[in-house]
This record gives structure tokens, C-alpha cells and sequence, in this order.
């Protein structure tokens, strides 16, 4: 089964102490990050605590992943290193903005690893020339799963504010999903800054959702629970689905591809759709038993 996580918790590696909480949150997958949480003169030593963060995710059953620097720091190399040694699901490359650079990537890890495309490659775009080269990036290699927004970048970029840019951050970020949801890889959204306003986390979930992403960064494990509820169908969507899908399966049966249930109308794109529902709710145990 296609592995979507809805949550990606993001965790300084250099504050390793953090890191049990982190797996502990529920979150569908834990980011140790060697990037902007972490300052220059802990760049190395914060690359030493990743078999630490690794080994209680493995423990918990909780995939890994690891944000490393930018390909033209001196860091990026090592980093990439560090990820094949711990065995992380993938890397997260921030700052994307070059297809040819995503293939070069592909090449170190082919370096790094032990065993041939291990590990796969996570995209955020947070400039200008990243949005802009959205729908090249996320198409170059077989090792790109996910393509993510990142809103902080990105409005530094524009020199704008992210509390006052909300039509401009909308388009972009639905250009992002419309990129990734056309190769065919998984679009994240953006992480939300205060982790003291949840009631905006759910919001901008939500906002996320309906513009077809299935997954999203959170900063805080007191996040993590709000975007698993948000990005996860509710028990009557299951339902409906469901019977959705029942109804149109004995429909088929007879040579009839459009019906009603509940008044209204169901043919296969809503069945797709109810579908896909149902698998998204088994990846996550969400059927009833």
C-alpha cells in the first residue's frame, strides 16, 4: 500500500532530548532536521545524533525522515551520508528550485547508499523561482515521492508578510498541489507558526485539503493530532463511501454505471472518489472493524 503520511512532525536534531516526545506524538512521520532549526555551530555535532532520533523511531514503528542543507552548503554531502547510514525512508531538500540540481542529488545518494535507490527524495519549494519550476521538479527521477510548500521562504522571498499575503499564498500554494498531484507524487503543505493558535492550524488544514494536499509539516506535537483528524475521512465519510462504493460494485454487475444513493448521483468518479476514501481510511486503520 502506497504510504501518504498525513503528518510529518519536524524535530531539531540537535536537541536529541526532544526526540521521544516527538515519536510519541502519533505523527505518521518524524522529520530530523539538520536545516533552519539548527545553527551553524551545531551543523555537525546535531549529524551525530541521528542514529539516536532513528533508532526510537524503529522502535515505535515510525518512519524517518531527515531535512538536509541546501545541495550548495558544505554540509550537503555529509548530510546525505548520515541519512543512508540511519536507513531514513528519505531526505527532505529545501529551497528546490533547479530540476538539474534534483538530479544531482540522485547521484550522491546513489553514492551514499549501500543498497540502489534506498532512499527517497522530498522537494520544498519556498521562492519564487521554486514555484515557478513546481511541475520540472517534481517530474526528474523515480526517487521523488513529495513535493512540499514552504510559506516562510517563500514570503521572505516575495518580501511580503504570510499574515497579510493570503490570496498570493493560496494561488501558490495550490500551484504546488496542481504540480505534484500531475506526476503523480504526494503534495505537504506548509507548517503553521503558532503553535499556540490550534484552532489556526485546523483552519489552514483545512484550506489545505481542499485544495487537494494529503499531507502536512507540523513544528509542535500538539499539532500532530489536528492534522491526523483534518487530512483523515471522518467516520461519516467512511460510511457513505461505503455504501458508495457497494451500490455501484452490484450496479456494475448488471451493466449500469450511473445511480443514485442517498438522491444523489453516483457514477465513476464518485465512485473513484469513494474508493480512494476507503483506502485512505484503511492506510490509517480508520475502518470499523
Amino acid at each position: 500500500m502506497t504510504f501518504d503520511p498525513r503528518s510529518l512532525l519536524f524535530v531539531p536534531s540537535n536537541r536529541p532530548e526532544r526526540f521521544a516526545k516527538a515519536v510519541a506524538s502519533g505523527t505518521d512521520a518524524v522529520i530530523l532536521d539538520l536545516e533552519d532549526s539548527v545553527g551553524v555551530s551545531q551543523k555537525a555535532a546535531s549529524r551525530d545524533n541521528l542514529p539516536a532520533g532513528a533508532e526510537l523511531a524503529a522502535e515505535a514503528g515510525v518512519p524517518v525522515y531527515v531535512r538536509v542543507n541546501p545541495v550548495d552548503t558544505k554540509w550537503h554531502d555529509e548530510d546525505l551520508a548520515a541519512a543512508a547510514a540511519i536507513g531514513a525512508l528519505g531526505v527532505i531538500v529545501p529551497k528546490c528550485e533547479d530540476p538539474s540540481v534534483v538530479a544531482e542529488v540522485e547521484s550522491r545518494l546513489r553514492a551514499a547508499e549501500s543498497s540502489p535507490d534506498a532512499l527517497e527524495i522530498v522537494l520544498i519549494v519556498e521562492t519564487a523561482l521554486g514555484i515557478l519550476a513546481a511541475e520540472r521538479l517534481a517530474r526528474p527521477g523515480s526517487r521523488t515521492r513529495r513535493i512540499c510548500f514552504g510559506a516562510y521562504d517563500f514570503a521572505l522571498d516575495m518580501g511580503v508578510r504570510v499574515e497579510t499575503s493570503g490570496p498570493l499564498l493560496a494561488q501558490v500554494r495550490a500551484q504546488v498541489a496542481l504540480a505534484a498531484k500531475a506526476a503523480g507524487i504526494q503534495p505537504i503543505d506548509t507548517a503553521f507558526a503558532d503553535v499556540r493558535d490550534p484552532e489556526g492550524m485546523r483552519r489552514q488544514t483545512g484550506e489545505a485539503l481542499a485544495m487537494g494536499y494529503s499531507g502536512k509539516f507540523a513544528i509542535h506535537p500538539d499539532q500532530v493530532a489536528i492534522v491526523n483528524d483534518v487530512l483523515s475521512p471522518g467516520a461519516g465519510e467512511i460510511d457513505v463511501a461505503r455504501r458508495v462504493v457497494d451500490a455501484f460494485r452490484e450496479a456494475e454487475r448488471q451493466g449500469i454505471a450511473a445511480i443514485t444513493v442517498d438522491d444523489k448521483l453516483v457514477d465513476y468518479p464518485i465512485a473513484l472518489r469513494s474508493e480512494a476514501v476507503l483506502a485512505r481510511a484503511e492506510q490509517f486503520g480508520l475502518l470499523p472493524r
